[in-house]
């Protein structure tokens, strides 16, 4: 009994720091509500209609930055900056626009990691059908 106490102890102490490194799990709902209040005056993530002053968000995990059809306002510099937006770009992107793609013309960032990972994993629920 004593041996398997002494690897139980020695699994958690290895095995915690990364459980606790990965930090809660976003919370889509919150990234919704966030998204709704934040970005949703100026994008959209309907099949139609919603706001145009920035480009449509269905399914932009996957989509190559500049890409979306039906928005022809990209800045210069997001056409050339060969991003596919991923989970990983769109939180380096929304962390800080300017620094990822110096030249865009996104003007809001998500400060806050929590709530970047919110929107970010709300996002990645949209997609085209």
């Amino acid at each position: 009994m004593f041996e398997f106490r002494r690897l139980l102890v020695v699994v958690v102490a290895i095995g915690a720091p990364a459980v606790c490194a990965a930090g809660p799990k976003p919370d889509v709902e919150n990234g919704k509500a966030t998204f709704s209040t934040t970005c949703g005056v100026c994008h959209s993530v309907q099949k139609t209609g919603g706001p145009n002053q920035g480009p449509n968000l269905l399914g932009v995990v996957g989509r190559k930055a500049g890409s979306e059809p039906s928005f022809a306002m990209y800045s210069p510099a997001l056409k050339a900056s060969g991003i596919t937006w991923s989970t990983k770009t769109l939180d380096t992107f929304l962390k800080n626009p300017m620094a990822k793609v110096p030249g865009t013309l996104m003007p809001i960032l998500i400060a806050d990691d929590k709530t970047r990972a919110d929107v970010v994993a709300y996002l990645a629920t949209l997609k085209k059908e």
